[in-house]
């Protein structure tokens, strides 16, 4: 491919094998998964980067920390019940774990990263790669993304890759930009649902030092069951919504104009180096309700395949990353914990402190203070800072910017308030 030329970051997410598929991956996409037709993986190109999953119906991820299971012995588990399909297909090496898990604590999602990098150190002893998270649209909630930071270092040791879930509707930019559903709103070149992964990294991996740690997007789309949607809009994948797009936007082609959805996200994966790709969700189905996802055989499908030779994926290759240098949180404690640190301005005075401990402390122990370098150093999986009235912070840096450049992996939270009373009501419904 000559230099500079365009290179595609879309792939196929297979259900079964449909019409089409063999041109589409002969023509290069960067990526393709397979869900319950794992022989079509001996028909990908080298250059194409091939994952797969089996859908587990026995239990999930949620279930077995419910259960009582440790992270080892949940990944034990896990690895058990799946070993005979790893072994039966050796075309396949990056292999999912859970689908979609659920957490909303940080307690949760620490234990989901130590059974993530446990599932990681058992798939190495056969050889295996693992992608890692595989989180839902919109998920996980972002403050818990610092619980997940361990899995995302020992990726890079094993090699994996992490994955995440982007769809929405009823364009695959709404919730991206200034498509908000408050008009005032404008997220930049982020988004809620599609787009958010650069949220993820920007916040917390990049800062971690993780910002190579390569991503696919293992499913994207237009999914009805994606909210929030735009007032009186009608949920329904690219095939319901013809008659919207055609009223709404004038375009009476929604297979063209899906398409055309799918170039714009394949121009915002294309921007980050750290992106492998996205598979669309889907080439080929078993019938409702995925059917009414299938680009297989249709004009999106067409369009896909002759977009792709003309621009091929470019090879993946796992990045070339030196352990040694992904910088550590400085200050190792005596035994891991979790810490969030009220920090104040230097003009607060006395009766701050005490807004901070009158609304927090009973419930939640917050340390309060006035030092950022104390509020940012440790070796901790979790070092939250909520920071009240940054603007009244002097320096030539943001206190953002302070601690994104000395103390990086601090989940930064800052907080407005004019009184004492004002912080306390802001502090309580934390």
């Amino acid at each position: 491919m000559p230099r500079g030329a365009r290179a595609t970051k879309l792939g196929p997410h297979v259900l079964r094998t449909a019409p089409g598929l063999s041109e589409y991956l002969q023509a290069g996409p960067a990526v393709a998964k397979c869900v319950g037709d794992w022989g079509m993986a001996r028909t990908v190109p080298d250059t194409t980067l091939v994952g797969a999953r089996r859908a587990q119906t026995h239990y999930d991820a949620q279930l077995q920390r419910a259960s009582g299971k440790t992270p080892i012995e949940a990944a034990q588990q896990f690895m058990g019940d799946h070993i005979p399909l790893y072994r039966s297909d050796p075309h396949i090496t990056y292999w999912e774990g859970h689908n979609e898990p659920v957490w909303s604590s940080l307690e949760e999602m620490g234990w989901y990263a130590e059974f993530e990098i446990e599932r990681m150190r058992l798939m190495a002893d056969y050889g295996l790669r693992c992608v890692i998270g595989n989180f839902a649209t919109g998920t996980p909630p972002l403050g818990l993304w610092p619980a997940f930071m361990p899995a995302c270092r020992e990726a890079l040791k094993y090699k994996a890759i992490l994955g995440l879930h982007e769809y929405s509707c009823p364009w695959l930019w709404w919730m991206t930009g200034k498509h908000q559903l408050d008009p005032s709103e404008d997220q930049g070149d982020e988004g809620w649902t599609t787009l958010r992964y650069r949220k993820a990294y920007r916040r917390y991996l990049i800062p971690h030092g993780l910002g190579r740690l390569p991503l696919v997007i293992t499913e994207c789309g237009i999914d009805p069951l994606v909210n929030p949607r735009p007032p009186e809009t009608p949920p329904g994948t690219w095939r319901h919504l013809r008659a919207f797009w055609a009223e709404h936007d004038n375009e009476p082609d929604n297979a063209d104009y899906y398409f055309r959805q799918l170039l714009w996200y394949d121009g915002e994966l294309q921007k980050d180096d750290y992106v492998v790709g996205a598979t669309i969700f889907t080439w080929g189905s078993f019938g409702p309700p995925w059917e009414d996802f299938d680009v297989a055989g249709t004009g999106v499908g067409d369009r896909l395949i002759a977009h792709t030779q003309g621009e091929p994926a470019e090879p993946f290759q796992y990045p070339d990353v030196d352990l040694g240098e992904v910088p550590e949180p400085r200050g190792r404690p005596r035994v891991p914990y979790a810490r969030t640190y009220v920090l104040l301005p230097p003009s607060a005075d006395a009766s701050w402190a005490r807004a901070v401990v009158d609304s927090a402390w009973d419930e939640h122990r917050y340390t309060v203070g006035g030092s950022a370098d104390d509020a940012g150093i440790g070796d901790l999986d979790i070092r939250r800072v909520i920071a009240v009235n940054p603007q009244r912070w002097p320096g030539p840096l943001s206190l953002e910017r302070f601690f994104e450049e000395h103390y990086p992996g601090v989940d930064y939270i800052p907080v407005s308030a004019s009184s004492p009373s004002e912080l306390a009501q802001k502090l309580s419904a934390q």
